[in-house]
Parts: C-alpha cells; structure tokens; sequence
C-alpha cells in the first residue's frame, strides 16, 4: 500500500474545521469547493452518465453528497488510506461502498474522481497509483483530477497553513500531463 504525506487518521474529527482555518477569510467554505467542483465535473460528463463512480482518497467524504445529489443513480466507491476517515464516511453516507484502495476490481468504475490527492502521495508512489486507477476504469471510463494550482500564491499560502497538508509537493499541470502520459 502506498503512504501518504499527512496522517489523515489524526484529523479526522477536526479536519473540516481544520480547513476553514488554513482557508482564512481567502477562500471561502470548503463545501462551497466539494459541490462546485462536483458541478463542474458534472457538466463536463454531459450525456454520460456514470453508474460507478469512485472517490478515490475520499478522505471523510467532502465531494460524496454533491456526487451523490449530480449523480442520483450512480452506485459510489469510497476509498483512502486513512481507516478511521472511511468509517467516518460510512457512518455519515451509509450507501456508499467502502473498498481499500488495493482491492479495487479490473474495470469496475466508470468515473473515478481524484479530489486534492495527487499532492498527497509521495512523488516516487504517484505512478503506482495512477496505474491501479487506471485498472479500475472501464474502457471509455473517464479519471477526473482536482488538484491545488501550485503557481497561484493564494493556494501556496493555504496550503502552508493547513496542518495535514504538511510537507505536500504540489504538483504542476505539466507534470501531471506527463505522468498522465506515462501512465497511458
């Protein structure tokens, strides 16, 4: 299994409050970012409808309401590093299906979304990852990467500020193209 950067297990119970911290009067609710960011991924799917959908480091499940209001009929996949966000997860969304990371099946998702995470796998690691998620798409399945802008200052100081994005390595739109490429 692949670590992560940041122990989420330990900011489980505080990590929204956690987040509107670090975002300081710069930035807004951090729902306000889960559901937009749903809407924008929704818009982009238009006429394509997904029936399996997985949130792939989900953490305490910031984007599964907003996934679940865009895409009533999908069946969600939750799943993280961190044992103690799914079952905060399971216990706040109970019709979400908890799976470990290692154990997603060959071809089973249609979409999966990638929210804030790529920052949080070590650098060495993040090819492995995209390579599991990419056996778990289905042909024509589509990957969908939320991730921090590194160049935008107002970003670097938000996530200077957040405790469990502590020792991060933001990753650039060309970078992720790259590794993207790599991955096939």
């Amino acid at each position: 299994m692949v670590e992560s950067i940041g122990d989420f297990d330990e900011h489980v119970n505080s990590y929204s409050g956690e987040l509107e911290k670090a975002l300081g009067g710069l930035g807004g609710e951090s729902s306000y970012f889960a559901r937009r960011k749903v809407k924008v991924l929704a818009e982009s799917l238009v006429g394509q409808l997904p029936s399996v959908i997985c949130d792939y480091g989900s953490g305490i499940g910031a984007l599964i309401p907003h996934l679940h209001e865009y895409f009533p009929n999908a069946q969600i996949i939750a799943t993280d590093i961190s044992q103690l966000s799914l079952e905060h997860l399971q216990k706040k969304y109970p019709y979400v299906q908890i799976v470990s990371p290692d154990m997603l099946v060959s071809q089973s998702c249609d979409l999966v979304v990638m929210s804030c995470v790529i920052h949080h796998i070590p650098a060495d690691s993040r090819m492995d990852v995209l390579r599991r998620i990419n056996f778990a798409l289905r042909h024509g399945g589509s990957l969908c990467i939320f991730e921090h802008n590194p160049i935008n200052p107002i970003t670097r100081r938000i996530v200077s500020n957040c405790i469990f994005d502590e020792g991060v390595e933001l990753i650039t739109k060309k970078s992720l193209r790259t590794l993207m490429k790599r991955v096939g």
